[in-house]
């Protein structure tokens, strides 16, 4: 409750030299991506720290809070607002995690919800940078409210961490396009935005009552009602990219400003408006379940797996 600690978890990792000498660049345009926030100045002054570490690890050991529920694949360290504006954060990629969900659960997914000739643009690669970029994309943004309410945290109290993942989803989305648009990123643009659509079917199934569900809702719901997506006579989903960038960009300005006015009351608002799974939308869910796609992995790890 209102972020306070109340678990403890701890991880044993690779790190991956080459993939992390790869990302290590990207801290590097925080300043500048934050500048090209779509929000007044007000909104965006704050200057985000770079001195963050930013590398991929394979993962050989999940114990504690991590290893009890949804396995992590990515983290992004610590959560104080002084420190990630002093210093920047650690940020780390769990690339092995990652390509288990890829295979086992994302790309079965969008064989079935994702309209076949868009399932192309359903790549590994875009996977892993969408969820890179949500963990960086927490540096970007405002940590304290423009007008005397304190930090963001506090002003939002128990709905802070929903918005702030909602912030991080779709400021991460908006860093993959300017970045995209600089050169710095392969790939078509079409695969990351296909890739996050997808990935929100299934982020959800974890149920919508966290704050990474309440901020999938919100975001789904979001684009629903921009038309950033239909949903065709079969029963899969088409991505509308024109549309899509419009609501990217119409999103981010609306997290980012009730984020920066501290505005609760409007942030209750949007949750209870839009942090809903609605029936339809469950019963497409429903068919991931009779297709027997999981929900999540599960590790086998040890010392019996080691043979030691």
């Amino acid at each position: 409750l209102f972020g306070i600690k109340a678990s403890h978890e701890a991880y044993v990792l690779i790190k991956d030299q080459v993939w992390s000498e790869k990302l290590a660049r990207f801290a590097s345009f925080l300043p500048e991506l934050q500048t090209g926030l779509p929000v007044s100045e007000a909104y965006k002054a704050e200057i985000p720290g770079t001195d963050s570490d930013l590398n991929a690890y394979d993962i050989v050991y999940y114990s504690g809070d991590c290893n009890a529920g949804s396995k992590t694949i990515a983290i992004n360290l610590p959560n104080d607002e002084t420190v990630q504006l002093q210093k920047g954060t650690r940020r780390l990629q769990l690339k092995n995690a990652m390509r288990a969900k890829f295979d086992i659960i994302l790309k079965p997914i969008s064989e079935v919800l994702i309209d076949s000739s868009q399932q192309k643009h359903i790549t590994f690669d875009a996977f892993f940078a969408n969820t890179m970029f949500h963990e960086v994309a927490h540096g970007l943004g405002i940590k304290n409210t423009i007008n005397n309410k304190g930090t963001v945290r506090n002003a939002l109290k128990e709905q802070a961490s929903a918005l702030e993942e909602g912030k991080a989803d779709i400021l991460g989305l908006y860093m993959v396009q300017q970045l995209h648009k600089k050169g710095e990123l392969e790939g078509e643009m079409k695969d990351y935005t296909t890739t996050f659509m997808a990935g929100i079917f299934r982020s959800v199934r974890f149920g919508a009552s966290s704050a990474h569900g309440k901020a999938n809702m919100i975001r789904f719901n979001f684009f629903k009602e921009k038309g950033a997506f239909t949903k065709n006579a079969n029963g899969t989903y088409k991505v509308n990219y024109d549309k899509m960038d419009e609501a990217i960009r119409q999103l981010s300005y609306l997290i980012l400003t009730l984020q920066g006015n501290g505005d609760y009351d409007g942030v209750v608002s949007l949750v209870d408006d839009k942090g809903i799974i609605s029936s339809d939308l469950q019963l497409d869910l429903d068919k991931l379940s009779k297709a027997n796609i999981p929900v999540d992995v599960v590790f086998e790890q040890g010392i019996e797996v080691l043979g030691l």
